[in-house]
């Protein structure tokens, strides 16, 4: 029986994704596992595997279409079985005659006669029917971050359209204008809100772009230069904003004496089962543990109604070249100390490689970011929207502490607990505050 594979979220704030490549083809045989796709999100480019064996009949979404989440972009069966009319019926934009191939010579039957019939309904549609520059989204996004006039590119896609491909040998433009014959019905306007950067510069010998085809163009201007956001950066942006604006965010510092944490973790590194043990993973382990006693810091304001979740899904924190990515450790909790180390460094490292899996990040019920790293006496962090709390983790320094009535050298480390005060009050800190810190003050706690 086919079965349709739809566009799924890949992140919490994931809405749609574009196809960037199929690593599949039509007739090829797929195992359970094999990916499929590699997407585009607001966050990163993420594969896309297959959770069912069978054949691929059918790409409904070609690579550079977008996808709503819940959309079908293909559609897996077994050898020889057709589509039935339902499944097409339910494909997001089908087209009359899915299988004919746009000719240019052809008129489709739509309102719309340079769109293929197959695109799905797209903003960037409008501009093709009003006379401008015919080019695929992602061929404006590239031609956008390398600075190319597009009016200089002949496009190799359907009825003309510039793709990806035609900006491969496309050179820069630059701010001083070189002599060329431009087709003057193709440069009624710039589709760049920096007109002073563009130029008629001919084609010439094709530069290398593997560097830049993820850098923001950066404009000079007087006393400064001002470079668009990063599509990561832009969520980044819009995702704090909106956590400061809508949560009264409330915040409990507390002072753990990481001694005891930092002795068993010198015995333990030098296991092969812990290896690449750190601090951190003490510290995530911890907070399970005092999310399982205080469960009521777990929980969150979904719909204007509490939302109490039954996982304890930590989100690490992690810093990559132009943001942030929070990998999620799912049911934190049920993992013993071996398994944390194991899962939480293969979630990093795979995120930090912009290959982060379908599942590394949503669903995470609480974050911890921690700088102690960097030599941070304390701070505070904004709650991920979405959640109810935040843990901000500072440096472990040396201290004097008072142990059964005497000063002795310590190790402190100070945690800021920060919470949405709608559904998480003081009290309720406290008590997860006082979980936490006995959990590292006695880390046998966290051995069994």
């Amino acid at each position: 029986m086919a079965i349709d594979i739809k566009m799924p979220q890949l992140s919490d704030t994931m809405d749609s994704g574009k196809i960037l490549s199929w690593k599949k083809k039509e007739g090829d045989t797929i195992a359970r596992g094999d990916i499929l796709a590699e997407v585009e999100t607001d966050k990163a480019n993420l594969e896309i595997e297959s959770f069912n064996p069978g054949v691929l009949l059918k790409v409904v979404m070609a690579a550079g279409q977008v996808a709503k989440v819940g959309d079908i972009i293909a559609i897996i069966g077994n050898a020889g079985e057709s589509v039935s009319n339902g499944q097409k019926a339910t494909a997001p934009a089908a087209a009359a005659a899915p299988q004919v191939p746009a000719a240019p010579q052809e008129q489709p039957t739509r309102a719309a006669p340079v769109i293929p019939q197959v695109a799905p309904v797209d903003p960037s549609s409008e501009e093709e029917n009003s006379g401008r520059i015919k080019a695929s989204p992602l061929a404006k996004k590239l031609a956008e971050q390398r600075n190319i006039d597009l009016s200089t590119v002949r496009g190799s896609g359907p009825n003309g359209r510039i793709v990806k491909k035609d900006l491969e040998g496309a050179t820069e433009a630059t701010e001083t204008p070189v002599q060329t014959s431009p087709k003057p019905s193709l440069i009624s306007q710039p589709t760049s809100a920096a007109p002073a950067m563009r130029s008629t510069a001919p084609v010439t010998a094709p530069p290398s772009y593997a560097t830049k085809a993820s850098e923001p163009r950066t404009v000079s201007v007087t006393g400064g230069r001002l470079t668009p956001y990063s599509k990561m950066r832009e969520t980044i942006a819009r995702r704090m904003q909106q956590s400061i604006s809508e949560t009264p965010h409330f915040y409990v510092t507390a002072a753990v004496n990481m001694a005891e944490v930092v002795k068993l973790r010198e015995i333990l590194k030098e296991q092969p089962e812990y290896k690449g043990l750190s601090i951190n993973h003490f510290i995530i382990k911890a907070s399970a543990y005092a999310l399982a006693r205080e469960p009521r810091v777990n929980r969150a304001v979904r719909d204007n109604q509490v939302y109490e979740p039954d996982q304890i899904n930590i989100g690490i924190i992690t810093a990559i070249e132009d943001g942030l990515l929070i990998p999620v450790i799912h049911e934190t909790d049920k993992l013993n100390l071996k398994d944390l180390v194991f899962e939480s460094k293969s979630a990093i490292e795979r995120a930090r490689a912009g290959r982060p899996n379908s599942t590394d990040l949503s669903g995470g019920t609480f974050s911890i970011s921690n700088l102690g790293m960097f030599d941070v006496d304390s701070f505070t962090a904004i709650i991920n929207p979405g959640q109810g709390a935040v843990l901000a983790v500072s440096s472990v320094s040396n201290e004097p502490v008072i142990s059964n009535g005497q000063v002795v050298a310590g190790k402190v480390m100070k945690v800021t607990l920060g919470v949405d005060h709608r559904v998480i009050d003081g009290v309720m800190c406290g008590n997860w505050l006082k979980h936490f810190k006995q959990a590292l003050e006695v880390p046998a706690l966290l051995m069994v």
